[in-house]
């Protein structure tokens, strides 16, 4: 198939899609519903709910962690797992510039900006599964710059994407140490920071999210 056809035919799919979407939504919006009933103004603020409804806060910007520094900002993308001590671990994207806060001082990562680790990675959240309590929070991935989504893989990892293809030669890239835009893989049962290691062979790239076919072990 030429590009051209190709174009064509997903744009007709696409544009069926659309109407089928938009034909259920006036079906939908015809049939008359109770719903859950009216929203409960919540007193800290944050999400107000219907009554039968709760929510629980695990994590804010600038909570102490664990390993001494505060949550970063820009949470992103992220994957929960059960861990092999029955825990769970939320792994959790931090979208960061070069110019934003990290958190606290970073002692090493994969690259730096004029010798001061980049802000950008993932934090773990470990929480009692029973209570969702968390046990421990910490950083474990440093040195990189806009983790914007990834991927969970059937084998307890989480695949963090730079969405950034920038380089020391490049204009936008003066002062790094090392070339961006990889894929990063962050094991869920890490108890600190992992030794950061680009998956090469996914390439180097604008990156945004990653999905995992468990039957060929295909990322896509």
């Amino acid at each position: 198939m030429k590009r051209r056809q190709l174009l064509k035919a997903t744009g007709t799919a696409f544009a069926a899609l659309a109407m089928s979407g938009a034909r259920a939504h006036r079906a939908l919006t015809s049939v008359s519903t109770q719903g859950y009933g009216p929203l409960i103004e919540d007193p800290e603020g944050l999400l107000s709910l219907p009554q039968g409804f709760r929510y629980q806060t695990l994590s804010r910007l600038g909570d102490a962690m664990s390993d001494g520094l505060s949550v970063p900002d820009k949470a992103d993308g992220m994957g929960c797992f059960e861990r092999a001590d029955g825990t769970w671990a939320l792994v959790r994207n931090h979208e960061l510039l070069p110019s934003d806060d990290s958190g606290g001082s970073l002692d090493a990562g994969y690259g730096t900006l004029n010798g001061t680790v980049l802000p950008g990675g993932t934090t773990h959240i470990v929480l009692d599964p029973e209570t969702l309590a968390v046990k421990q929070q910490f950083r474990s991935l440093s040195g990189t710059i806009r983790n914007c989504s990834g991927g969970v893989t059937p084998w307890g990892t989480w695949l963090t994407c730079e969405e950034a293809p920038v380089s020391p030669e490049l204009p936008k890239g003066k002062g790094l140490s090392k070339t961006h835009g990889w894929v990063f893989e962050v094991p869920a049962d890490a108890e600190g920071p992992v030794i950061p290691e680009p998956l090469y062979a996914m390439g180097r790239f604008n990156h945004e999210a990653a999905c995992v076919d468990p039957r060929t072990g295909v990322v896509y």
